[in-house]
């Protein structure tokens, strides 16, 4: 097998954007394997919920990490990394093409690049560490951070709790501060090659006013298809408060618990085990639930974006002058009558190309949209170099909006929430005014 051949194809994009479908197109065609990427599709069950791909859409593909881990406990990224690693080395042994599509897209990175030089902490010490803590408040643990690694706790909100403990905890497991972790990883990123294998990576974009119904689309044939049994019967399985290592109700960022949809639910769910509303409140809240359901898969989808063109697009650009390489391309997706040309059949002659060695297009003369977000991709920032932007135009007296970086105030600045408000104000400072003016 050429070097090439021991390569990695990454598919990646928004949710809903056909990113599966694509990853099965280019298997057949290239005799390939697919390894979800995607951190709620890794659990058994619930393939609702998780858009699982079916066995009629993998359409004979071999499908790796779908499905694998009990819906109960929590998957690490460690632990993704370390799966997906393996299952890449047996493609490889069997002498076919290993394919890792998802929407998570840190699991992408994770696999493609090998630059984290933090020791792996046993599993299972987050929790703990977790739990030694739990009596302390945000701004204790946030102080306590701020004394031991200052230019950590700078950049971290006080009410980021998790990210706190995590800098926190990496000092204590490690014996060394977080920020000089990064550092040191940073400055592998510019020596080294961190790159763990050539890579072809695809992604798979959509213009929003065409994605944007599609999604919503997709919510309501998640409804159809039967989406509340299994939302009922998830609450019903993490109930015992030993599940999930002892989570907080109220805490979405572990495990299954982070399916968009479930948090929506949760005053229809709380209203049907309370067992007294009536029919017409319950037939409220669902319908207030799919709304809200559909109004995250947007926002989840304008992450996805944001961190693609923030951090894997630049990940990915510091390896051009280095041995072993990630090239991007981007696949126009808005027209779904132009699938066959724009998608499947452009990404399998490109995955063909790759395979075999031969001379890559360039990424920006594949079509004008490819050109746009192509045409400006960043250098990596350090995260240490980081700023946080207070904005007052959004803040309330119970959240206090804060952005870290750059990058993130001005897409921030540029928001359609951000403008609103900014309306808002606008309009009650001119009606001061003019009361104001009133009264004189």
């Amino acid at each position: 097998m050429s070097l090439v051949r021991k390569g990695l194809i990454a598919i990646i994009g928004t949710t809903g954007v056909g990113k599966s479908q694509l990853a099965v197109d280019i298997a057949r065609a290239v005799d390939g394997e697919v390894i979800n990427a995607d951190a709620l599709q890794v659990y058994a069950g619930y393939d609702i919920i998780t858009n699982k791909v079916s066995s009629g859409e993998a359409q004979g593909v071999a499908h790796h990490l779908l499905g694998v881990v009990p819906a109960h406990r929590e998957y690490t990224v460690q632990e993704f990394e370390r799966d997906a690693l393996k299952k890449i080395a047996e493609i490889h042994q069997r002498n076919r093409v290993p394919i890792l599509v998802g929407g998570t897209n840190y699991y992408i990175q994770s696999t493609m690049f090998g630059k984290s030089l933090i020791r792996q902490a046993p599993q299972g010490t987050g929790r703990q560490f977790e739990a030694a803590h739990q009596n302390k408040t945000n701004q204790e643990l946030w102080q306590e951070l701020r004394q031991k690694d200052p230019v950590m706790a700078e950049n971290w909100h006080p009410n980021n709790r998790r990210k706190v403990l995590r800098s926190l905890e990496v000092l204590q497991t490690t014996g060394k501060r977080h920020s000089e972790w990064i550092k040191d990883t940073e400055q592998a990123r510019e020596r080294e090659e961190t790159l763990r294998f050539p890579t072809l990576l695809l992604w798979l974009y959509a213009d929003s006013e065409q994605l944007i119904p599609r999604l919503d689309a997709r919510v309501d044939t998640m409804v159809s298809r039967g989406m509340f049994g299994e939302i009922e019967q998830l609450a019903c399985d993490i109930s015992d408060p030993q599940v999930l290592g002892g989570v907080a109700a109220n805490d979405f960022s572990v495990g299954l618990k982070q399916a968009i949809g479930f948090r929506e639910f949760q005053p229809y769910l709380q209203a049907v085990a309370a067992g007294d509303a009536s029919t017409e409140t319950l037939e409220t809240l669902k319908a207030a639930g799919i709304e809200n359901m559909k109004t995250a898969t947007r926002q989840y989808a304008k992450r996805q974006i944001a961190w693609i063109r923030n951090k894997t697009l630049p990940e990915c650009k510091t390896t051009l002058k280095k041995r072993q390489q990630a090239q991007a391309f981007v696949l126009d997706a808005t027209d779904l009558a132009q699938w066959n040309t724009d998608v499947r059949d452009r990404g399998i002659q490109l995955a063909k190309s790759f395979i075999c060695g031969g001379e890559l297009p360039d990424a920006k003369s594949l079509s004008a949209r490819a050109a746009a977000l192509l045409a400006d991709v960043k250098d990596p920032g350090s995260m240490l170099a980081w700023k946080k932007h207070h904005c007052r135009v959004c803040s309330t007296d119970e959240v206090q909006v804060w952005l870290n970086g750059e990058d993130e105030y001005r897409q921030h600045m540029r928001s359609r929430r951000h403008r609103r408000n900014e309306l808002r104000e606008r309009k009650s400072r001119q009606f001061e005014q003019a009361a104001d003016s009133a009264r004189v």
